[in-house]
């Protein structure tokens, strides 16, 4: 198998990495979306029939963060996915972001969406 064949196959399967991994995350999404919708409802109905024990509003308040949190990453990762899938359309996947060297292929195998080559990776974390 030539070169190109190979890295056509490999982008081929990256690809599908990353759309099953986006198909994932976005059916995790609707459904936290879902969740917290019908959470808010039952606890607007709850509020206007009992007190909330201090300790009941402080459970809910962290409950709320911890849903919000889980929404931001996976909108976050979301978003590296979708900007991965525009660079292979694009012919620059694979390519760092920060130095412009070629992204390590362990790396994209682990992380399909990785923007940034180790080195840099590790520079922008502080390392």
């Amino acid at each position: 198998m030539t070169q190109n064949n190979e890295q056509a196959l490999n982008l081929r399967s990256i690809k599908r990495k990353l759309l099953l991994e986006k198909e994932r995350l976005e059916q995790d999404l609707h459904e936290l979306i879902e969740h917290i919708a019908t959470g808010e409802h039952e606890r607007v109905a709850e509020m206007s029939t009992f007190d909330d024990h201090p300790a009941d509003m402080a459970n809910e308040t962290f409950e709320r963060e911890k849903e919000m949190a889980i929404e931001g990453n996976i909108e976050d990762l979301l978003s590296k996915i979708n900007t991965a899938l525009e660079k292979i359309s694009e012919g620059s996947y694979g390519m760092c972001d920060a130095c412009g060297e070629e992204i390590n292929r362990s790396r994209l195998e682990a992380l399909p969406w990785a923007s940034f080559c180790r080195d840099c990776q590790d520079k922008i974390e502080g390392r």
